[in-house]
């Protein structure tokens, strides 16, 4: 696959790190928002947790790999639940994703730390940093798609709620189109486009 051969062994283990990091920090942010306005099936579904596995989505990760974008596994919310109702939901989903995004300047402030460290060490860490940062710019757009199965695609619960039953299919259906898209070519790269803007150094 030309893919995995223009990706060396590095390129794909810093991945890995990278996509579970990103899911990880995602899910917890949006289940802690979804807390904060009393909505409280994120949590009871194992979401709000330390688990990094807990927010992992296996084709996300895949794609995240491959193409420097992806997505968590799918959050399930209670607008009834939520102080806000609907409006709730989505301010849920803006909310973790603007978080998600300011992440990006954020791990700029650990370089430093990690030049602390022996040189191998260093590296290994400056290098995961870089691939954090493009892996969460890019997914951070990508999954600004209201795209059942990504983040955005998260205010159909609100719009819908009588569709609950539905709504795996429905994701399944959605990551399906947006996995033969990305691989298509018909996505570009997000991470490389946006991290200049958002990464105090510019570049992963």
């Amino acid at each position: 696959m030309t893919l995995l051969r223009d990706l060396s062994m590095s390129d794909i283990v810093s991945r890995i790190g990278a996509v579970i990091l990103f899911a990880w920090l995602h899910g917890v942010l949006l289940a802690g928002l979804a807390r904060l306005l009393g909505d409280r099936r994120p949590e009871f579904d194992g979401r709000l947790s330390a688990n990094p596995f807990a927010q992992l989505s296996p084709w996300g990760l895949a794609v995240g790999v491959l193409f420097a974008m992806g997505w968590a596994r799918p959050l399930r919310y209670e607008a009834a639940s939520n102080r806000l109702g609907r409006w709730g939901v989505v301010a849920v989903v803006l909310g973790g994703l603007a978080l998600t995004a300011l992440l990006v300047p954020a791990a700029d402030l650990l370089r430093p730390l990690a030049l602390l460290l022996p040189q191998s060490g260093a590296y290994v860490v400056l290098y995961v940093i870089g691939q954090f940062q493009l892996v969460a710019a890019g997914s951070v757009l990508l999954n600004l798609l209201p795209v059942p199965g990504l983040t955005a695609g998260g205010i159909w619960q609100a719009v819908w709620p009588e569709q609950g039953r539905r709504l795996p299919r429905y994701e399944a259906l959605g990551l399906a189109a947006v996995t033969a898209a990305v691989v298509a070519g018909l996505v570009p790269a997000l991470g490389s486009m946006v991290l200049p803007y958002l990464s105090f150094i510019g570049k992963a």
